[in-house]
């Protein structure tokens, strides 16, 4: 299964993304969960200690890159495959989620 959370800035998607995530994982569902947001807040709704998200990076420039094929169509590849970037790049949380920020700004400009 996978599920996506969109919406509106301020509509409670990390909130409603961290208790889907902690409501499957507690009933033995494998669960990853990726913050895609500029802001990244999902460790605290997992229940991270705010100390140790402050220390999570985004991943690195570089790990997907667009490749066309020998007819010219154009395609999203990644670098090294999921589960090695899961390894390298994934923390484990509460409840046994593993979680990824896909990105991070760590200062104003650097976006």
């Amino acid at each position: 299964m996978r599920v996506a959370v969109a919406g509106k800035g301020g509509s409670g998607k990390t909130t409603i993304a961290g208790t889907m995530s902690r409501v499957l994982a507690r009933r033995g569902r494998s669960v990853i969960a990726i913050d895609g947001d500029s802001n990244p807040n999902l460790a605290l709704a997992l229940g991270v200690e705010p100390s140790a998200a402050a220390t999570f990076g985004g991943l690195p420039p570089g790990l997907a890159r667009v490749r066309e094929d020998e007819l010219g169509n154009r395609r999203l590849v990644l670098a090294e495959p999921v589960s090695d970037i899961l390894d390298r790049y994934g923390v484990d949380a509460p409840d046994g989620i593993r979680l990824m920020v896909a990105s991070k700004i760590d200062h104003a400009g650097s976006g």
